[in-house]
């Protein structure tokens, strides 16, 4: 097409190079990266300055994650050794997160990417945010790989989701519900003091010294008794599908920091979790197909599978939460959303009931004078029997000292989660502390 037969109106007698409409093509797109990559941080910044919140600079792409790998990488180098009498354990936890709040102070401004966050221990902020009704903090996790590891459960689902999940799993932890569990709960517990006990023996024998892997031990246990009592399940099938959740925590947690631009792109260790989230849904999908099999007409069950089954696949003409208006029954719970309700009971309450049982037995070991004083009352009270839930009642020490002492402060100070995160669905939120 010659000068002369250029269509629109142009002020020079030839067309415009290509490379000059390319650069017009791509200038929004460039001028859009530019705000969202430099002056947009660089605003918020100063805006939390301004009101006396400050925080490691803004680094290009990486935000605060590339000064967090460094601070991470120089405590593994020199790791403090752990005091039994110091309850400061976030030093070794958190090191980044320790030195940011030194630095400057208990409310801070860092980055995850050009992404803002407010990190805070200040037991007042944290109060608000938790107990806020207007929906402005929502739950959520910005890192992919911890979305495809718990799905939209209850832990991260929000609003009518969140109160959909819960009236589905509300019965499966009522008081005659968790009644029923302290059989199993006795009985796994029972056979774990067992193998212990078989150990010592062993050893003894051998005039060697015993030594036991109580946390691995303990994730067993906690394994076997939500495995069986929550999902109908035996070790072996819970093992391997917590093994596939424990393979893609340890991913999630390399990549936490990362560069947020590596969380989207097809890497290594992205797709490793695509094919480990993959086998995982297989997995409980055949714990679901099993189950559905077993039905004969009697329900699904009365345990946490069951009633997500129920919720899933309802009986011709039953109303439930799922029913609309005129009484057509609807299914409650997709398949992905049952599948993602067992991922975060199978991970989520296996890791944090272990942590928790693990701490506290930590706590104990370093006083051993509460050892010997629950100790005492157990073998008194119970004589060899094996406690119930209706029984529990009579430890007096163990209700009033030991949870007041230990197990509170295992949960205060040793807590079974190192955070939580909220995400404000408010852009333009206002910083009123």
């Amino acid at each position: 097409m010659g000068a002369d037969q250029w269509p629109w109106p142009w002020p020079w007698a030839t067309p415009p190079p290509p490379a000059l409409l390319l650069l017009a093509s791509l200038l929004p797109a460039l001028l859009l990266a530019l705000w969202r990559l430099v002056w947009q941080p660089r605003a918020v910044a100063r805006s939390f300055a301004r009101q006396g919140i400050r925080g490691p600079p803004y680094c290009f792409l990486a935000g605060s994650l590339s000064e967090a790998k460094r601070l991470a990488r120089a405590s593994r180098r020199r790791v403090p050794q752990l005091d039994v009498a110091s309850h400061d354990i976030m030093p070794i936890l958190l090191p980044p997160f320790h030195r940011w709040v030194v630095e400057y102070g208990r409310t801070f401004l860092y980055w995850i990417g050009p992404t803002p966050a407010i990190f805070s221990v200040d037991l007042e902020l944290i109060k608000e945010v938790l107990t806020d009704r207007t929906g402005l903090f929502g739950k959520d996790f910005m890192i992919p790989v911890f979305k495809v590891l718990l799905g939209n459960g209850l832990i991260l689902a929000n609003g009518d989701d969140w109160k959909r999940h819960r009236k589905v799993v509300l019965p499966a932890f009522n008081h005659e519900r968790i009644k029923s569990m302290s059989a199993v709960t006795a009985e796994a517990t029972e056979q774990m003091a067992q193998r212990w006990c078989e150990q010592l023996i062993l050893h003894s024998g051998a005039r060697q010294a015993a030594e036991i892997q109580v946390d691995r031990a303990i994730c067993d246990l906690t394994a076997e008794i939500i495995g069986r009592a929550a999902f109908g399940t035996s070790l072996q099938e819970a093992g391997e599908v917590l093994l596939l959740m424990h393979e893609m925590q340890k991913m999630g947690a390399a990549a936490m920091v990362d560069a947020p631009i590596l969380w989207y792109l097809p890497t290594r260790r992205n797709l490793t979790v695509r094919r480990l989230d993959k086998l995982l849904r297989a997995k409980i999908t055949a714990m679901m197909a099993a189950r559905v099999a077993a039905n004969c007409g009697g329900g699904y069950g009365d345990d946490l599978l069951g009633l997500l089954l129920e919720a899933w696949s309802p009986e011709p003409g039953r109303r439930h939460a799922g029913s609309d208006d005129e009484g057509t029954t609807t299914t409650t719970l997709t398949t992905g959303e049952v599948i993602d309700e067992c991922k975060t009971f199978f991970g989520a309450g296996q890791e944090t009931t272990a942590t928790l049982l693990v701490w506290t037995m930590f706590l104990l070991s370093t006083h051993p004078q509460w050892q010997d004083k629950v100790r005492e009352e157990v073998l008194r009270e119970f004589r060899g029997d094996v406690p119930t839930t209706d029984t529990l009642s009579r430890l007096k020490l163990v209700r009033t000292q030991l949870f007041s002492i230990d197990t509170n402060k295992t949960m205060r100070t040793r807590c079974m989660t190192c955070g939580c995160v909220r995400a404000c669905s408010f852009t333009w939120f206002c910083w009123r502390h």
